[in-house]
Order: structure tokens, then C-alpha cells, then sequence
């Protein structure tokens, strides 16, 4: 790995040292019918905005705990706005 390199993950399947998707390849967020939704789509562009190439991504451990985080927050996201309707 060229430690001078700012990682990009953009899947969760990659370590952040794993050289980065196209962007064309990254997966939509989807909802339950596979189609994108809003709600996803804005925490993922937030997490694209904030994560890769910061120090979270300089650590597989802190990138997985993050990402599972974020993960978590699209589910009560999703639950809470359910729960609203």
C-alpha cells in the first residue's frame, strides 16, 4: 500500500486501503423494493463528503466502526420515519 495515498472506499465489501470503485460502480442506497430513496441517498453523499481520505480511513478498525454506524443510522432513520407514517 503507498502510505502517501488517500484511500476511497465506496462499498462495504472494501477496506479503505482497497482501490476505490468507479463511481458508476458504487450501488445505489436502496429501500426495501430495491429502488434508490432520498432518505439513503442523503446519508450516503454525507458519508462521501466526510469520510474517505480523513484519519477515520487511515484505520481498517475506525473505517469499519464508522461505516457500521452509518449503517445503523440509515436503519433508525428508516424506522423512524416508518413509525411517523
Amino acid at each position: 500500500m503507498n502510505d502517501t495515498a488517500l484511500p476511497k472506499a465506496a462499498n462495504p465489501a472494501l477496506a479503505p486501503d482497497a482501490p476505490p470503485l468507479a463511481q458508476d460502480d458504487a450501488p445505489p442506497p436502496a429501500q426495501d423494493g430495491g429502488r434508490p430513496n432520498a432518505r439513503d441517498a442523503l446519508v450516503e453523499r454525507w458519508w462521501e463528503d466526510h469520510f474517505p481520505g480523513s484519519p477515520v480511513a487511515q484505520s481498517t478498525a475506525a473505517w469499519n466502526h464508522a461505516f457500521a454506524a452509518k449503517e445503523e443510522l440509515k436503519r433508525r432513520l428508516k424506522t423512524l420515519i416508518e413509525e411517523d407514517n
